[in-house]
């Protein structure tokens, strides 16, 4: 990865993801909603957990759901297929009486469905398939920077946008085709790049956030 790259990825892109996140306002979504109702007895009263705690996070594209322009920006439609929720304490797992889960693939199933889970890492290439070479941050970085909304620890934007712009598909392709034209294009200047991702995702109408890039 050349030095430039490095520096949109790790230095531009993180400011612009990290201020989106402590900008945006979360709201509701029943289908989330009916999940989180599902894990509070099958994972979070299964480990032991109190949802307020940092010793877990809610990972993939749950977040997206929270926020309505973020959910069309990336063609979610209809309801939330899914729940992932990431747990990297093994005593945890153990004192669960998982230890076995844990030690074989680190995936607890406790649906039949597969609506609800839990791992102990976040890796997204374990999924195999499209994800197979998509590498991310390590779990206790994204724990680190994971904020807490609505009553739960969820994956920040960062991360979020971070292993869905490297995966490439069609939902995420008006995202990836923008950074790209910024990374390869001498006349794109920051500001004008990150306007026209504001306007990507429909916040063209928050001037708080407009005001805080401009400095």
């Amino acid at each position: 990865m050349r030095l430039s790259e490095i520096y949109i990825k790790e230095i531009i892109l993180k400011e612009f993801w990290n201020e989106l996140d402590e900008t945006m306002v979360a709201g509701y979504d029943q289908g989330l909603n009916k999940l989180l109702d599902s894990a509070q007895t099958i994972i979070f009263d299964k480990f032991k957990i109190e949802p307020k705690d940092k010793q877990y996070f809610i990972a993939g594209s749950a977040r997206l759901f929270i926020y309505p322009k973020l959910k069309d920006a990336f063609g979610l439609t209809g309801n939330i297929g899914d729940l992932d929720i990431v747990i990297p304490n093994k005593e945890i797992w153990v004192n669960a009486g998982l230890e076995k889960e844990w030690n074989t693939n680190g995936i607890y199933r406790p649906t039949s469905d597969g609506s609800i889970e839990a791992f102990n890492i976040w890796d997204p290439s374990k999924a195999g398939g499209n994800y197979a070479d998509v590498q991310v941050r390590s779990t206790s970085q994204v724990l680190n920077d994971c904020s807490f909304i609505n009553g739960y620890w969820f994956m920040s934007l960062m991360d979020i946008m971070d292993y869905k712009t490297a995966l490439n598909r069609d939902k995420e392709k008006q995202v990836v085709e923008l950074i790209d034209k910024y990374r390869v294009s001498n006349n794109v200047d920051r500001q004008t790049f990150l306007r026209r991702i504001v306007n990507l995702i429909g916040l063209d109408d928050t001037k708080k956030f407009i005001d805080a890039i401009k400095k």
